[in-house]
């Protein structure tokens, strides 16, 4: 399955605060035809996040949301550049941002990725390799290891 692409990756991101990065990556998503709507799907997202976080520590974030303004289950990667705060659960401020874009009708497939996603991230390796990314091609080879396990 093919959840990632070069072209859905931002290097030295530089995120003013925590809405606004979100802002920016749906309408990320949205520029690349992955969302129907920036509004509904916006929405999702700030729903899940006032549910809990999805800041889960150790610099990384993952929010997500499934939506029926979403037409493929896709991945949107942001490196940062600075340090965001983002609420997350160890109160660390995140490097990485992979915002998971879900059709409503896929919470099975959905399970899978947040799963593979977070054995991928239990190597702090894999977060070093990441974060010394050049390209985005560099990126996308190493976060294609993530879609191998699904």
């Amino acid at each position: 399955m093919k959840i990632f692409s070069k072209d859905l990756i931002k290097l030295n991101y530089y995120a003013l605060d925590k809405k606004s990065c979100l802002e920016e990556m749906v309408e990320f998503l949205f520029e690349n035809e992955v969302i129907f709507s920036r509004e509904r799907f916006f929405d999702s997202i700030l729903t899940r996040e006032k549910m809990m976080s999805t800041g889960i520590g150790k610099k990384l974030a993952i929010p997500h949301a499934r939506s029926e303004a979403v037409k493929e289950l896709t991945i949107a990667v942001y490196l940062l550049q600075n340090e965001l705060e983002f609420d997350a659960i160890d109160d660390e401020p995140v490097k990485i941002i992979l915002m998971i874009a879900v059709p409503e009708n896929m919470k099975e497939k959905y399970m899978l990725v947040l799963s593979a996603i977070s054995n991928f991230f239990q190597d702090i390796e894999n977060y070093r390799k990441l974060l010394n990314c050049n390209s985005n091609e560099e990126a996308v080879n190493l976060l294609r290891t993530i879609e191998r396990k699904i």
